[in-house]
């Protein structure tokens, strides 16, 4: 019989908290099985009912030649993923190797005390940077790899318990808002001489969106009657182009390329939504990606479900709730980044806002990210797809268009619902997984374990 010793050593394990950082382990396995590497995650499915904690725990003790731990700071903070560290700890140990656990940052962590020392390679910035300069320390350390037939193994592997595809259509709703209209020109204006530029290239003095170019602004806005662009601001319009005409080819005579143009186009999108929002009441919420999120307090959007039918879309879903489990509100946030690729759209991203009171949002990033975390993880796409439609139901004065004010009486307008695309398949419902509840506060026993920022030790 072999022994500890004798058992050879070829498997690269991977370490992680399991579900949050399931999709990067799926990818640095398949990155690694192809180069040759025999690996080791939870994210696989053993056949035959095996069990699979023990066959992993097995190949953690007698098959790892290195351990892989992937860092984050709620990860880190896991009990199965501290329980692997020990273990890793205690082979590198046995192994006499000091370089046996590798960490991989994915995230901003503080170290615990067991790896402190040990030097981490950074995914944070850029997976391929990273799988770069992994897969070149593991080629100095010689490790064994080029085991045939590994990456079919992981295939098969990843596949067993997956959701089966169906050859039936199925309409899927987007993200997207096809943009309807826009105000036929755009304007370059400039100060009258004496003017101040730099107040005049001010966003916030005028009145309209805008945005700065060499001695004056491009915008969609005219003068009013009297020759005002902002209060107190005068401007006149020196040149006019039709607006479809600059997003194509830009604008030559003031040194405009096309792709200046669409930024441009993008950023004026980007104030005439914030400006929506503000005068809606909402709040804008800035989040870790510096991109400004709009959400309502209790006192600004419905606190039941919105109502929502376009006809062949209809459904209910809320927009705010509360968590009697964590003490908090919660709150459904949109930014959106216009687009004219391809076809002219508003692009929807979603996020959670927290609050304990319904009306400040929580500032401690950590806490809202392991709020966002353990809240969310049970809901399906039916429901963010429900919510993103309620939200834009509410949002909407005209439940057809929503109407972005770029000038008097201009506006760049989107149709509403959300663009529906048909898919040639559709996904084999089966019996293991989540109810879709429509209640959005998960019941106790669906909630992980991960305790609050403030509760950690």
């Amino acid at each position: 019989m072999q022994t500890q010793e004798t058992t050879p050593r070829t498997a690269l394990f991977i370490s992680h908290a399991t579900p949050e950082d399931n999709h990067f382990v799926r990818w640095l396995g398949a990155k690694l099985t192809a180069i040759g590497y025999e690996v080791w995650a939870d994210v696989m499915r053993l056949r035959g009912g095996s069990d699979w904690s023990r066959e992993l725990e097995n190949a953690l003790r007698k098959r790892a030649v290195k351990m892989l731990l992937v860092c984050t700071a709620s990860g880190l903070e896991k009990q199965g993923v501290r329980n692997e560290i020990e273990m890793g700890v205690n082979l590198a140990r046995q192994l006499g190797d000091d370089q046996f656990i590798i960490p991989l940052r994915l995230e901003a962590y503080e170290a615990p005390f067991r790896i402190a020392q040990a030097q981490y390679i950074d995914f944070k910035n850029s997976w391929a940077r990273g799988l770069a300069e992994l897969t070149e320390l593991l080629e100095e350390k010689g490790l064994p790899r080029g085991k045939p037939g590994l990456m079919q193994t992981w295939l098969e592997t990843h596949a067993e318990g997956s959701s089966k595809l169906l050859v039936k259509s199925e309409p899927l709703v987007s993200n997207w808002l096809e943009i309807e209209s826009q105000p036929k020109n755009v304007h370059y204006c400039e100060p009258p001489v004496g003017s101040s530029l730099e107040r005049f290239q001010h966003r916030q003095c005028h009145t309209w969106p805008c945005v700065p170019h060499r001695g004056g602004v491009i915008t969609f806005a005219n003068p009013d009657d009297a020759g005002l662009l902002g209060a107190d601001l005068p401007g006149k319009i020196v040149s006019s182009i039709r607006a479809e005409d600059f997003l194509v080819a830009g604008w030559p005579e003031f040194g405009i390329e096309a792709y200046q143009a669409q930024y441009m186009y993008t950023d004026i999108g980007s104030q005439a939504f914030d400006g929506y929002c503000s005068k809606r009441g909402m709040k804008g919420y800035m989040g870790s990606g510096k991109r400004l999120s709009w959400w309502a307090d209790i006192k600004t959007a419905p606190l039941d479900k919105v109502k929502f039918d376009w006809g062949y879309r209809r459904g209910a879903r809320q927009i705010i709730g509360h968590s009697d489990k964590r003490r908090v509100h919660w709150h459904y946030a949109i930014n959106i980044n216009l687009r004219t690729f391809p076809l002219h759209h508003l692009r929807i991203a979603a996020r959670l806002v927290f609050s304990e009171n319904g009306m400040d949002p929580i500032e401690d990033v950590r806490r809202a990210h392991t709020l966002r975390r353990s809240l969310a993880k049970g809901w399906r796409n039916a429901r963010w797809r429900d919510m993103l439609c309620a939200f834009v139901w509410w949002l909407s004065d005209d439940k057809g268009q929503l109407r972005l004010p770029v000038a008097e009486g201009g506006f760049i307008t989107a149709r509403i619902p959300p663009l529906q695309f048909s898919c040639p398949v559709s996904v084999a419902e089966t019996n293991d997984e989540p109810v879709d509840d429509d209640d959005p506060d998960l019941p106790a026993e669906d909630w992980d374990d991960e305790p609050l920022a403030e509760e950690q030790v």
